[in-house]
């Protein structure tokens, strides 16, 4: 079962916001951290991830969860 932090936060003058203290801890961020930030039209909607450090570690990890999961990966 999934579980879903949600929050609020403020946009700034200068439209800065910050992080919830919540979501920081559960994502592990750390200042230096780097978010991508991502607006999909059709759902109206922004979504924020943390910004992995090595991008082809991160592809690797996700090659490994789809091949746990009984997919075949080598098409």
């Amino acid at each position: 079962m999934s579980e879903n932090l949600k929050s609020e936060s403020d946009i700034r003058q200068r439209y800065q916001t910050t992080v919830p203290q919540d979501i920081r801890e559960k994502m592990g961020l750390e200042i230096g951290d780097s978010l991508l930030w991502s607006y999909d039209k059709e759902q109206d909607e922004i979504r924020i991830i943390k910004k992995p450090k090595s991008f082809s570690d991160s592809l690797w990890e996700l090659g490994s969860l789809l091949n746990k999961d009984g997919l075949d990966t080598t098409k």
